[in-house]
């Protein structure tokens, strides 16, 4: 009877590392500060987006190099739109994969919050 425990620990712990999904490892509390484009939105535009959406090379006709750029196509709803499309989706954007669901979170917070600036 007292090595029944030799079976059980295991399997719970196997058990317990084996139920985690990729959006487990995502933090996804709600925001709570402020979110300003250069602060937050800019890095993530500025690695995920511009190599393709430039002015030397602007992909669909749309350049997101700074403010006004991506606060247009934000308020349009075509950068949120792009972004939250399902994965195969052949215009889900950045074309080598969705964004992380925190980055679409900041994106999305910063509309909420007017578009902040600086």
């Amino acid at each position: 009877m007292k090595y029944k425990w030799l079976y059980i620990i295991p399997a719970f712990i196997l058990t317990s590392c084996t139920n985690t999904s990729p959006d487990d490892l995502v933090n996804n509390e709600p925001i709570t500060e402020t979110i300003k484009y250069n602060e937050n939105v800019a890095p993530i535009i500025q690695s995920q987006c511009v190599q393709c959406h430039n002015s030397n090379f602007a992909s669909g006709g749309l350049v997101l190099e700074n403010y006004a750029d991506v606060r247009m196509s934000t308020e349009s709803g075509s950068l949120i739109d792009r972004i939250t499309r399902n994965a195969g989706d052949p215009l889900l954007m950045p074309q080598n994969g969705q964004l992380p669901a925190a980055s679409i979170n900041l994106i999305s917070q910063w509309q909420t919050d007017g578009y902040l600036e600086n």
